[in-house]
């Protein structure tokens, strides 16, 4: 049984990190690396941007839901799943907030 538990895990964080990644792109971030723009920094603040994280975020909002599954519903979570549990969210909070964040200081 934990070997398809880590099995599940494993898909889930791949499929999760894929999906993320795809949801958090700026539209114009094809121009990182071009012209005056060398990072993301650049590119918000030389690029008028329409901010569509908002959609990002409620659209990769359904990866978590495994984890509640297990929280809720099996009362208990394996450590490994708590482990890709926080590695998933520290990705998902890096990729729509923190590194926006960043920008400002």
């Amino acid at each position: 049984m934990k070997s398809k538990l880590f099995a599940l895990d494993i898909i889930w964080c791949v499929v999760a990190f894929f999906w993320i990644v795809v949801l958090s792109a700026q539209d114009k971030e094809w121009m990182i690396g071009s012209g005056d723009i060398k990072n993301i920094c650049d590119l918000i603040t030389l690029i008028e941007n329409d901010d569509t994280r908002f959609i990002g975020m409620s659209f990769t909002l359904p990866v978590f839901f495994p984890a509640i599954y297990m929280l809720i519903l099996k009362k208990k979570l394996h450590w490994f799943t708590w482990l890709v549990t926080l590695c998933i969210t520290g990705f998902w909070l890096w990729q729509f907030f923190i590194r926006y964040q960043l920008c400002l200081w």
